[in-house]
């Protein structure tokens, strides 16, 4: 570095200048790069923490337990959803908060026949007990009214965010798996959140009928509803699908 005297500044002003100079080009040049640093270390932490590892796990209980050959007993499968859901809930609301890093949302992966696959099958299984009676919420209709809901579509919705959230969180890109936390979260306080707890109210209503009124929904089922063809019309999936 080359000094130049400038008349009437005293040698320990100039150097206290330079020093300042040379602090102004450091903090110009690697404050941005310490910065962008500090913000990957707090998602690597985020999306390894304790917390994360818990739910992805969870996750992976769940979308196993949909996928698989379903227990042949409806009160065994039953079972296996009533323990499950509860534990999933739990461990994404433990969830720290955390930010979007993209502006566009995450890929999409669960297909409509891999949807309708694991509809199809909890239908099946639950027969009598998959339909239930339930008052819309205000952003559904317009009117106050009794509406009929299926076990079936809200287990399956619920299958197809965490399924999406799993596949697009073993990509093993650190900003790619915080998005996928993000939106998993978001839409669990928005939609699958409400779907969880509903299914588990009536999945517990199920399980503790007697079993005379069962055998007797059952007969009344298969009279009514034996070799239905499935309409996919009005499926979520086949929405979201639509509009994309």
């Amino acid at each position: 570095m080359v000094f130049i005297a400038v008349p009437g500044l005293e040698w320990r002003d100039f150097i206290n200048q330079a020093s300042a100079f040379t602090s102004f080009i450091l903090l110009f040049f690697f404050l941005p790069l310490s910065a962008e640093n500090y913000s990957m270390q707090n998602i690597h932490d985020f999306v390894y923490s304790s917390e994360v590892l818990d739910f992805v796990k969870t996750s992976k209980d769940f979308t196993d337990l949909l996928e698989a050959d379903l227990p042949e007993e409806r009160r065994d499968f039953t079972l296996k959803v009533l323990q499950i859901l509860p534990l999933l809930y739990a461990k994404i609301i433990a969830l720290p908060a955390n930010e979007p890093e993209f502006d566009s949302g995450n890929q999409k992966h669960v297909t409509e026949e891999e949807w309708s696959g694991v509809y199809q099958k909890i239908y099946t299984n639950l027969a009598s007990q998959n339909e239930y009676l339930d008052i819309p919420e205000d952003t559904e209709y317009d009117r106050l009214e009794i509406i009929s809901r299926e076990l079936s579509e809200d287990l399956s919705d619920i299958y197809q965010d965490i399924k999406d959230f799993l596949e697009n969180f073993r990509v093993g890109n650190k900003e790619v798996m915080n998005e996928a936390l993000w939106e998993c979260m978001v839409n669990f306080e928005n939609y699958w959140g409400t779907k969880l707890l509903r299914a588990s109210l009536n999945l517990h209503k199920s399980y503790t009928r007697d079993v005379e009124i069962l055998e007797k929904m059952d007969s009344v089922f298969h009279q009514k509803h034996g070799g239905r063809d499935i309409d996919t019309d009005d499926w979520f999936i086949s929405k979201r699908q639509q509009a994309d």
